[in-house]
């Protein structure tokens, strides 16, 4: 077998941007972003890569949005050491709002409305979505006929092989080990995209904080089983009992807040609606 390729599932707002810069820097032409594949079919089958034999042979770290697990069959021969970082839901909403504050402040693109009206417009469970579509590329519509448990439970079964799993706090850990194997400096410089001033959990009520976290509840499940595994082989403990708690039979609900979703996020860029309040 070749020399082992790490694979760095970049889940938005999970310390993709330190890993990615990191390696860039490090490895030049050995480290690449996986190319999106710009066709509507992607949705439903998800990513297709169009290399030439050899042409990866190179490549020792592949990261970004678009990295599929399709992209193993361009690396015939090498071991595929799959790295995934993950964080709390409520911490996932929080840093992806605060991004488009960032951008709003930096850029000048549109602000968000208040927290509570943005957050209605979002999909639930987005890090779970995220992994299970992009990475594991189960396409549309098979994804919304997918109860919370069968998500979490497709996600237990197919996490237990990665060579990493952990949260974001983890970074660091991760990203030096892989660098001592491949002959990298192994210091790590921690990039925040979109750093300032930020809306925090403690400036969200109490009730809302609670309905994150139920409408959420794959995401916080993935996160308990899963944010202190590291190298550990196989999956942690308790993961049948967390996919039993979960509802077996609410697909409905995730086309629904899909439905719903995209007409409060049309809804929201009424001026009304944008305010710097703390009720975000």
């Amino acid at each position: 077998m070749g020399r082992p390729v790490y694979f760095f599932l970049h889940v938005p707002k999970c310390a993709g941007t330190t890993v990615e810069q990191h390696f860039a820097a490090a490895l030049g032409d050995g480290f690449l972003i996986a190319p999106r594949w710009e066709s509507v079919r992607r949705n439903f089958i998800g990513n297709r890569y169009d290399f030439a034999p050899g042409a990866l042979d190179r490549v020792a770290v592949v990261s970004g949005h678009s990295l599929s697990t399709s992209l193993r069959r361009h690396l015939p021969g090498r071991e595929v050491r799959e790295v995934l970082l993950i964080r709390e839901p409520l911490s996932w909403f929080l840093s992806f709002y605060n991004y488009r504050l960032w951008r709003q402040r930096e850029w000048g693109e549109p602000a968000p409305p208040r927290f509570a009206t943005w957050y209605r417009g979002q999909r639930t469970n987005p890090i779970s979505r995220f992994i299970l579509n992009r990475y594991f590329e189960v396409g549309y519509p098979e994804i919304l006929t997918l109860s919370s448990q069968t998500r979490l439970r497709r996600l237990n079964r197919d996490l237990a092989r990665f060579h990493f799993v952990g949260d974001l706090r983890f970074a660091g850990e991760v990203i030096a080990a892989a660098s001592a194997e491949l002959g990298l400096p192994a210091e790590v410089t921690p990039r925040n995209v979109g750093a300032g001033p930020t809306l925090r959990a403690e400036d969200l009520p109490q009730d809302l904080r609670a309905r994150i976290a139920r409408e959420n509840a794959v995401d916080a499940a993935l996160h308990r089983l899963w944010s202190e595994r590291r190298f550990a082989e196989g999956a942690p403990d308790g993961t049948a009992e967390a996919e039993a708690a979960l509802p077996a039979g609410d697909q409905l609900s995730y086309t629904l807040r899909d439905a719903v979703g995209t007409a409060i996020k049309k809804l929201s860029r009424h001026p009304a609606l944008h305010t710097a309040s703390d009720e975000r």
